[in-house]
């Protein structure tokens, strides 16, 4: 219905949205985002620490094949025997009962990781007649890993209950290349236990050279996990750092660590049961965000919305105007911008409903006085006409002042009621000399008057009568009231875009106290009232008030006299006024 009042309305909502909703909401997600990056790397951080340790341990307990190594090798009576020294039956036995048996047997007895030790040699009777020993043509890595068996090597193994790995070194017999012998320390699954020990609901993966050895508590989801990341996996080093995966579509944590440079890797895959894929801190963050939401909107409501509301039910009450009289709004005012924008609405209803009654009361006196300058329009008609008649009359009986004085008096009646307020100076200056015509047939040798006129054209304008008056007052108040003859002069005088016009005669004067009496009226037109009726001077008052009307403050009549000797009337006129 008020299509300017849905859009302010609906700018109101995009201005929220863009400045309230969007902004909150885009505050929240960045918040979450961070507390739960942060909580993520927190726990990350956290886990590798502890992989760390466990890396470290699982590090010395297979470093523990070297130092078992070493232990056999430093054995005399051992490195003589897989030399060949010792070749006949009973030095051998002797030798492996004194010496060699309780040294094999001391790694079973403190290590519980070793499932079993081989040593394999070139001295046939030792290995047909020893527990441990074995010809060296048994050795299955002898021919194909020569260059390996110098430091050592691990290698997965097939068993009975699945694959396991024994570490292969072989005892160097410089400067020949051969080895005399080689040991094989077997080791079972324990020395993984610590893995599972942490977290029994993991799954545990070991690899050895890329082939898995050992696997516990394992599941389809965890395989599948472990399949998804198995070659990030695989491609650690023991110098990487240990990895922290978390596959937010399984909802587990994936964490790896390497052995003896890569080697090995050990990969658990544990379900998250904690918080890290938990909805909490969001659905948390998002009660946090609607409350500070319902907050901001219920102080946006109070603040902006409620003067806004106001606003629109104003503007609906201006779009119901229909009428010329416009009504008042009928609703609260509330203490604030827009109760000042109400009462301002009022207060202009107001004086609008008064303006248009009166501007209703001026068309009827103007349409009456209209009517009445229509029935005034018969007048001056009806007195031309008589005027004319009279002249005519007056010619035939050659009666020639009657018939000028006739004339005289029609162009003066016609000039008078002509509508025009400025007029060139030239006929001002025509009609005057009329009236003064008038006068000298009807007083004859009573004065005498002199016109001193500079050159004027039609663009030099006056106010109707400003000249006639001047010249009228000089036969109203000096000739009409002494026998002596009066002497009056006319003079126009050009003062650069200006015009004076001067009035000069003899006769009676003004005395001093009416004429500082007709100054002051001048300058004081409300004063005027208090003027009698035989004397008022409306004319020189209607002199002065249209001069300033027309031309401004500095345009006015200027009176001076002395008694009994000379009276100056002037007044000053500007070329480049227009007019109306």
């Amino acid at each position: 219905m008020f299509p300017n009042i849905t859009k302010l309305q609906n700018r109101f909502f995009i201005c929220y949205l863009l400045a309230v909703f969007i902004p909150i909401m885009l505050l929240s997600s960045m918040i979450y985002s961070y507390h739960s990056r942060q909580r993520t790397k927190d726990y990350i951080t956290g886990k590798k620490n502890s992989l760390i340790i466990e890396q470290n341990y699982l590090e010395s307990q297979l470093n523990s094949s070297s130092n078992y190594f070493n232990q056999l090798k430093s054995n005399y009576e051992l490195q003589s025997l897989l030399k060949g020294i010792y070749a006949s039956e009973r030095e051998i036995v002797y030798v492996y009962n004194k010496q060699i048996y309780s040294l094999i047997s001391s790694i079973f007895l403190y290590d519980s990781n070793i499932s079993g030790v081989t040593l394999y040699t070139q001295n046939t009777n030792a290995a047909n007649i020893l527990n441990y020993f074995e010809p060296m043509s048994a050795c299955p890595v002898y021919e194909d890993f020569q260059a390996e068996l110098i430091d050592g090597f691990w290698k997965a193994e097939e068993e009975k209950d699945g694959a396991g790995f024994s570490f292969y070194i072989g005892f160097s017999n410089p400067p020949s290349a051969a080895f005399p012998g080689i040991v094989k320390l077997s080791y079972n699954h324990n020395i993984f236990s610590s893995c599972e020990a942490d977290s029994p609901e993991s799954s545990v993966y070991v690899f050895l050279n890329g082939r898995p050895i050992y696997r516990s508590n394992d599941a389809p989801e965890a395989s599948a996990c472990l399949e998804a990341h198995e070659q990030q996996l695989l491609a650690q080093t023991q110098a990487d750092a240990p990895q922290v995966i978390l596959d937010g579509k399984s909802r587990s944590i994936i964490s790896a660590i390497s052995l003896d440079n890569g080697i090995f890797h050990v990969i658990r895959v544990t379900p998250e049961t904690g918080n890290i894929f938990s909805y909490q801190p969001f659905l948390l963050s998002l009660a946090i965000s609607v409350l500070i939401l319902g907050s901001a909107s219920i102080i946006i409501f109070c603040l902006i919305f409620k003067p806004l509301k106001n606003i629109v039910r104003l503007s609906e009450h201006m779009n119901r105007q229909n009428s010329h009289t416009l009504s008042l709004y009928p609703g609260k005012i509330s203490r604030d911008e827009t109760g000042d924008l109400i009462l301002s609405f009022n207060r202009m209803s107001e004086r609008i409903n008064e303006l248009s009654e009166s501007l209703l009361n001026n068309e009827i006196q103007l349409k009456n006085a209209q009517i009445e300058a229509l029935q005034n329009q018969l007048n001056p008609h009806f007195f031309y006409g008589t005027l004319e008649s009279i002249r005519m009359i007056a010619e035939a009986n050659h009666q020639e002042l009657i018939s000028d004085i006739a004339y005289s008096f029609g162009n003066l009646m016609r000039y008078s009621l002509s509508r025009e307020y400025l007029v060139p100076v030239s006929r001002e200056i025509e009609m005057t000399r009329q009236y003064v015509s008038i006068q000298e047939k009807r007083l004859v040798n009573r004065f005498e008057i002199s016109w001193d006129i500079c050159e004027l054209d039609d663009k030099w304008r006056c106010p109707k009568f400003a000249l006639f008056n001047m010249v009228e007052n000089v036969f109203s108040h000096n000739v009409s009231k002494c026998r002596s003859f009066i002497q009056a002069a006319v003079i126009l005088k050009k003062d650069g875009d200006d015009l004076i016009i001067t009035v000069k005669n003899t006769g009676p004067g003004i005395p001093p106290e009416r004429l500082a009496h007709l100054r002051y009226l001048l300058e004081h037109p409300r004063e005027r009232d208090t003027m009698t009726s035989e004397n008022n001077g409306r004319g020189i008052f209607n002199i002065n008030d249209r001069l300033r009307l027309f031309y401004g403050g500095d345009y006015r009549l200027d009176i001076d006299s002395e008694e009994n000797v000379l009276t100056v009337c002037s007044v000053r006129i500007c070329k480049h006024y227009n007019g109306f």
